[in-house]
């Protein structure tokens, strides 16, 4: 297979996110040395070339030089993990996770750059979902694929996301983590505040812009002075947050990927 070189774009992003280190765990090898000598080496996580490690057979070139597909480490790891007798110990998807645990660092630091100059929530312009055809599959919800209603409820759904401040993004995704970990549509008030370590005023700021832009509500339960936190369903529907968890948890796609990133995009597959 002739190998396709990644774009110049790729490349740049890919080494905006390495921090100038070696993504493997606790290597602290550099990218490149203060010489400005380039040190570190492009790998993909699955193999061009068949009989490779990780080879994949079912990727297409354009899969194989994607971003998603290559990470930049150090010579000597990129010699190890491309060594066809240590794949049992290097995975692909333990690759994938290494990847995306050693970029999420250095995008964490950006977003938190980013939101000290400007409207954090315009940084990043949504990708849309045109067929749904992923979303059906992983969710067992055939008719869903191409049905225009659910196209646009999930669209709905990202056209607020998006102007959703980024604490209040985390802080929702949180909360959709445990309900969906305790099988409930809502939360107590009480269990909430106790279980992030918050008290009434802050759990009631956080919800109130949750409700301003129409993704959650704190409402009257049914037991006395009870109250409850949810999180509103989209159009044609359910929880579109734990939507997004069940997604990831069938696919192993990383939930920041649509909650920070706002790429939906992987609906689609």
């Amino acid at each position: 297979m002739a190998r396709l070189p990644p774009t110049p774009s790729t490349v740049k992003r890919l080494f905006a996110y390495t921090g100038n280190q070696c993504a493997m765990p606790a290597c602290k090898e550099l990218i490149v040395d203060p010489s400005g000598t380039v040190l570190g080496k492009i790998a993909h996580i699955c193999s061009v070339e068949p009989g490779g490690a990780r080879h994949a057979s079912t990727m297409s070139d354009e899969d194989l030089r994607h971003e998603d597909n290559l990470i930049i480490i150090c010579g000597k790891h990129h010699d190890l993990i491309d060594d066809r007798k240590n794949e049992a110990q290097w995975p692909a998807e333990l690759r994938r996770q290494h990847k995306r645990d050693h970029e999420n660092r250095f995008r964490s630091a950006e977003r938190q750059l980013i939101a000290q100059f400007v409207d954090s929530t315009q940084a990043t312009q949504p990708t849309y979902p045109k067929t749904l055809k992923a979303l059906a599959k992983a969710s067992n919800w055939e008719s869903m694929f191409n049905d225009p209603d659910q196209i646009m409820g999930i669209t709905s759904f990202i056209d607020k996301l998006k102007e959703l401040p980024l604490s209040e993004r985390e802080f929702a995704w949180r909360l959709a983590e445990r309900m969906k970990r305790r099988g409930l549509d809502v939360l107590p008030t009480d269990d909430v505040e106790g279980a992030f370590n918050i008290d009434s005023e802050e759990l009631k700021r956080r919800m109130g812009v949750l409700e301003h832009h129409a993704l959650g509500s704190v409402d009257d339960g049914t037991g006395y002075r009870e109250w409850n936190v949810s999180l509103w369903s989209r159009k044609h529907g359910n929880n579109p947050w734990i939507e997004i968890l069940e997604f990831c948890e069938v696919t192993r796609a990383d939930p920041a990927e649509f909650i920070h990133d706002l790429n939906f995009g992987s609906y689609d597959g």
